[in-house]
């Protein structure tokens, strides 16, 4: 599941609940690159993600890239056990992807 508001900067503010997966990642994936198009940039809170897979860490790492080609805002907020998991289980660390907060 997916909520969307603005904050005052103009940024879509995506909450996901649930799983970041790979039965997930194709519809994350539209809704990144509308927001990305529509707003100054995205602000993803993790908070609520319960399970997250290598898909779900690839969709992260391309919605970071396509962000700073368009130059807008990408920025994770919150904190998830199993993102943290998926990340270091492909060899990456939370602060490899440079806009990790753990605010929420």
């Amino acid at each position: 599941m997916v909520s969307k508001n603005q904050d005052k900067d103009g940024n879509l503010v995506m909450k996901i609940e649930g799983s970041l997966s790979a039965y997930d990642v194709g519809e994350l994936k539209n809704r990144l690159l509308t927001g990305l198009t529509n707003y100054q940039g995205i602000v993803f809170d993790i908070n609520g993600v319960t399970d997250c897979d290598t898909l779900g860490v690839q969709l992260l790492l391309s919605a970071k890239k396509t962000a700073d080609k368009l130059n807008k805002t990408f920025h994770i907020t919150g904190y998830s056990q199993s993102i943290q998991d998926a990340v270091t289980g492909v060899g990456l660390k939370a602060e490899d992807f440079l806009c990790f907060s753990k605010e929420a």
